[in-house]
């Protein structure tokens, strides 16, 4: 079985707004893949499974920087049946509350600048 990578955005809750003051949160009116869904007025991944590796194109729409996505890494490979399921975390770092499949305590952001994986 091919292997693939993990590739799918985080979105901080704490940042996210849904847009407010727009009719349609952008990144959901801007994806064509339908990763995206509303969820208490704020933006959800519902499909990670539908997100194109290497896209980072709704990370640029986002007017309030809510959504990051993972490095670009052929060491972060794993089968499909091994992606489990969203859990909300607080970073020990920042504080943000994200969400993520890894066993991990630290936002994407704190792992970029301590140079983590």
């Amino acid at each position: 079985m091919r292997r693939q990578a993990i590739w799918y955005p985080t979105i901080f809750p704490d940042k996210c707004d849904g847009c407010a003051g727009f009719d349609t949160p952008r990144c959901l009116s801007f994806c064509p893949h339908k990763v995206y869904g509303i969820l208490n007025d704020k933006v959800v991944v519902i499909n990670p499974q539908n997100c194109i590796y290497g896209c980072i194109a709704c990370e640029r729409v986002c007017p309030r920087k809510a959504i990051a996505f993972p490095m670009r890494t052929a060491d972060r490979q794993v089968t499909r049946k091994d992606k489990g399921l969203l859990k909300r975390v607080k970073c020990k770092e920042c504080g943000k509350v994200f969400c993520t499949n890894e066993e991990t305590d630290l936002c994407f952001d704190c792992r970029k600048s301590l140079n983590l994986k």
